[in-house]
């Protein structure tokens, strides 16, 4: 395995996986495909191919001799998340949620405001981000005829750039675990807190989206995509005569619980109270899964005279039926993920690429560090899926290059950073891709395609503002520049080429996903 770190074939499979994507528009065959093609590529016979393929897919489950229980939580919770959703829709918590809020939120723009609020708040971890705030504000976005792939965008652009900018988050902690005596003479934390100020992409994404909903800004690729890969299903009817509380209680405890199990799981590990050591050694699957556990324990508690024994089972088969298609996306897209980090090692490829380059002194380096670290951090996130593996790559070569070229180690860190999650955010291949896409109930796919445009106008304003801000040394340059590229590029937007949504109205069901 590696014999592709200095190869540009080790670029082939992340390519060829994310080309068929646009092409077939099937999530599950492109990576199948992508998994297959690095088995030809390492393998030199058929029967080791299938070996390969075999063992990619089982090391998500088992690896090294231990199981993987970390990715069972996660399955198991997005299954739980399935029933949770039926057990409200069922008891009449949903319906009743959808009239209540229709009488104080009338608007498109009000539900999907909702959405953004919603994202803003819940920061400690993406994943948990992603599929609350699904449960909080589908049911409403529904019911104003907001599209399901608006949802998706909304609830993707806010969950890891928020994230990225709470030091108080799993991802704040696993960026200081990584940074630990990269810089001399300065906490990691404040190195962390200084790079906040300097991550043009997280503030611009986030910018970005509140713009989409105020202008209500539906590009071409919005208005074409709706509801590619998905059909509705209502083997449950409703209860009439709900309650709110029957829809707001288990949400407030899934957050309350699953926030609870991350700390306590932190703090079992660390023993030591401190926040930031807790959320550096907290169990995320093992609280999104335990919290979701007690989110149905109550809800079960407050709907169980509402529901009948016959109705349960039909809950518990719909709502894993329903979260069947994301699990199945997720094993592939974390089966594939190795092949390109380690056996392909198409991350150490690109990072030596981009050092290469620096180091030939083309131009100047404090103007062109910083747009090279974020363009080779985009890239490498948008091709491996991940962000926390860009880190882990990017930032050591990141702090080398600023400390041997004696340029801004914070601007260069923030670069980095922001690269690793523009990439990771419009990467098919990744897990908040995906996640974001189930929790809004919409397919991968459409998701996919319908935010690249919007989270790109972004990036673009980002890669700017960094060349701007290292060639007048400052941030604030940077920033005036960007937000007036942003509003320029999004008022272009809603003048020529945004028109409203062809939304065809419909009760609030259930979605799944069609795996094609």
């Amino acid at each position: 395995m590696g014999m592709y770190a200095d190869s540009v074939l080790s670029l082939v499979v992340p390519l060829c996986v994310i080309a068929l994507v646009f092409i077939t528009r099937r999530v599950v065959l492109s990576l199948f495909v992508g998994i297959f093609l690095a088995g030809f590529m390492l393998s030199n016979s058929f029967f080791g191919v299938l070996e390969y393929v075999l063992n990619a897919i089982g090391g998500v489950f088992y690896s090294e001799g231990e199981v993987q229980s970390n990715a069972l939580y996660v399955f198991g919770f997005l299954i739980l998340l399935g029933i949770l959703t039926q057990l409200m829709q069922c008891s009449g918590g949903m319906n009743a949620f959808v009239h209540w809020a229709r009488e104080r939120v009338k608007t498109a723009e009000g539900s999907e405001f909702v959405a953004f609020i919603a994202g803003i708040v819940i920061f400690i971890d993406d994943y948990f981000n992603a599929l609350t705030v699904g449960q909080i504000a589908r049911p409403l976005n529904d019911a104003n005829h907001s599209t399901r792939e608006r949802l998706a965008y909304i609830i993707d652009s806010t969950s890891a750039p928020i994230c990225i900018l709470m030091p108080i988050s799993s991802w704040g902690a696993y960026i200081l675990g990584i940074m630990g005596g990269l810089v001399e003479n300065t906490s990691s934390f404040s190195v962390l807190v200084q790079s906040i100020w300097g991550n043009y992409y997280a503030w611009f994404a986030l910018l970005g989206v509140f713009l989409t909903i105020l202008w209500q800004i539906n590009l071409p690729v919005m208005r074409h995509n709706q509801g590619v890969g998905v059909e509705e299903f209502d083997e449950i009817k409703p209860h009439s005569g709900g309650s709110i509380w029957l829809l707001i209680l288990p949400i407030i405890a899934l957050i309350f619980f699953v926030g609870f199990f991350i700390f306590y799981s932190g703090y079992q590990v660390s023993q030591n109270p401190n926040l930031i050591e807790m959320l550096a050694n907290a169990q995320t699957g093992f609280s999104l899964f335990w919290g979701g556990v007690c989110a149905i324990a109550v809800s079960v508690a407050i709907a169980w005279n509402r529901i009948s024994l016959r109705e349960y089972a039909l809950i518990i088969k719909d709502g894993f039926l329903s979260m069947l298609p994301a699990n199945l996306i997720l094993i592939l897209a974390w089966a594939i993920g190795p092949v390109i980090k380690n056996d392909l090692q198409t991350g150490i490829y690109l990072a030596n690429l981009s050092r290469d380059f620096l180091a030939s002194g083309v131009l100047s380096a404090n103007v062109i560090a910083p747009l090279v670290l974020f363009l080779s951090a985009s890239f490498i996130a948008f091709c491996t899926g991940t962000s926390w593996g860009t880190f882990a790559i990017m930032l050591p070569i990141g702090a080398s290059i600023a400390t041997i070229n004696s340029i801004d180690m914070m601007l260069s860190i923030s670069a980095v950073l922001a690269g690793a999650v523009y990439g990771d955010h419009t990467s098919p291949i990744s897990d908040t891709t995906i996640l974001s896409a189930t929790g809004a109930g919409c397919s991968v796919q459409s998701h996919f395609i319908t935010q690249l445009p919007y989270a790109t106008t972004a990036a673009f304003a980002a890669l700017i503002s960094f060349g701007v801000a290292g060639f007048f040394e400052s941030l604030i340059v940077g920033y005036l520049v960007g937000f007036g590229m942003m509003f320029g590029a999004f008022y272009g937007y809603r003048r020529y080429l945004s028109k409203p949504l062809d939304f065809q109205e419909k009760e609030s069901t259930c979605i799944k996903s069609k795996f094609k």
